[in-house]
């Protein structure tokens, strides 16, 4: 980890809570004139009947929308910051701590949804989960 803070790595899944994670990336970035690496990814979802490994090719279009979007986002919050933007198809989690081993962020940033209870059971967190797992500091922004 380099402080301060060069590259920051953020994981958005478009929703008003990683918005505003990503807000916080920017507000950052800024600061310390880092680069933010924006991280999307596509779940893989199995659909009734299927085992094994889901073919990642049915994802494609979802991929390219994912692009599109992150294109959208990165013209209306990152145009005065250095960024670059990735697309997986995976695991969330898996994807994300692929992320961080790829792109070796000083530090990742990312929203929470702040479920608790049996939403949180049921859900499950992704927060929580790389929290545990990334080999990176985590700030975790909760709405």
């Amino acid at each position: 980890m380099a402080f301060p803070y060069r590259k920051i790595l953020c994981p958005i899944d478009f929703d008003d809570n990683s918005l505003r994670g990503l807000d916080k990336a920017v507000e950052i970035a800024h600061h310390f004139g880092a680069v933010v690496v924006l991280v999307h990814v596509v779940a893989l979802v199995a659909q009734l009947g299927e085992t094994g490994n889901i073919p990642a090719y049915r994802y494609k279009e979802e991929q390219k929308a994912a692009r599109a979007k992150l294109a959208e986002i990165a013209r209306q919050k990152l145009t005065a910051v250095e960024h670059q933007s990735v697309v997986h198809i995976g695991d969330v989690i898996g994807s994300i701590l692929e992320a961080v081993s790829e792109f070796d962020p000083d530090v990742l940033v990312m929203a929470t949804h702040g479920r608790t209870g049996l939403a949180h059971f049921f859900l499950g967190s992704v927060a929580e989960g790389v929290v545990r797992k990334a080999n990176c500091p985590v700030l975790t922004i909760r709405n």
